[in-house]
């Protein structure tokens, strides 16, 4: 062999399996963001002015398209063309029965307490001094300018939001994760990529306050990420992840209309 020639670098699978769920996560937001500006324009360019319409499909290109849309082109890239027993294997969606509700209703709650008691934590702490505070989500900050917004937030949750990031940060993401790590590494690094793609809707100009939303984030996923594995069916995680911001968008809606 010639001394010029070097040999190829070996990535362990472990940076591979890493790399590739940190690409899904952004270019799931991505994508995303780039159908939501296309619908804009369009509604722009025919005359649609309206903010509950512009929001509404917005909602529907980030999620469907950003979301759902990539978590199925990985499956289908994956096994080169449909398979449906493979994914429904893989990303463990079962039919829903009676212990389903109780998952739901029971980790609804505990989505509360988590989140509660992560705020909680933070106050005693105070991490950054002088009442440390996270930011608020682009899209409450936008539903308190027109309240009408967080009504409609509430279905979208629950139908499109939920649904459509548990698919990919859960279904794809820690699926893919376990695979190649133990299963609760797994958990902790998709809520990591979890968080690390929600950073462009908490930024502002105090970054204190910005770790401490992403913090917030990190911790429901993790949460949502126990009850995936222990509920073994991402209709649980899906459900919980939808009605939690249902809820907080119902009690901003309350406390700003």
């Amino acid at each position: 062999m010639s001394s010029n020639q070097r040999l190829p670098v070996a990535v362990p699978p472990s940076v591979r399996a890493l790399g590739l769920c940190l690409v899904l996560g952004g270019a799931g937001w991505l994508t995303g963001f780039a159908a939501t500006l296309a619908v804009e324009g369009h509604l722009l360019v025919v005359g649609y002015r309206a903010q509950t319409v512009t929001q509404l499909a917005s909602s529907v290109a980030f999620n469907v398209v950003g979301a759902g849309g990539l978590a199925l082109t990985y499956l289908l890239v994956r096994r080169s063309g449909f398979d449906r027993e493979f994914i429904l294997e893989f990303i463990r969606l079962r039919k829903p029965d009676r212990w389903v509700l109780v998952w739901v209703l029971a980790g609804l709650f505990g989505a509360f307490v988590v989140a509660i008691g992560y705020q909680l934590l933070i106050d005693v702490i105070d991490p950054f001094g002088a009442g440390s505070e996270g930011t608020t989500h682009s899209g409450i900050e936008q539903g308190r300018e027109y309240p009408f917004l967080l009504v409609l937030g509430i279905p979208i949750a629950i139908l499109l939001t939920g649904p459509g990031e548990e698919l990919l940060y859960r279904g794809i993401i820690q699926s893919r994760l376990s695979e190649t790590f133990p299963t609760a590494l797994a958990v902790v690094l998709a809520a990591v990529v979890f968080a690390v793609v929600h950073f462009p809707v908490y930024l502002g100009s105090d970054l204190g306050a910005v770790l401490i939303s992403l913090g917030t984030v990190t911790t429901l996923g993790l949460y949502l990420g126990v009850l995936y594995e222990l509920s073994d069916n991402l209709i649980v995680p899906a459900l919980i992840h939808g009605g939690f911001n249902a809820v907080v968008y119902l009690q901003n809606f309350l406390q700003y209309v």
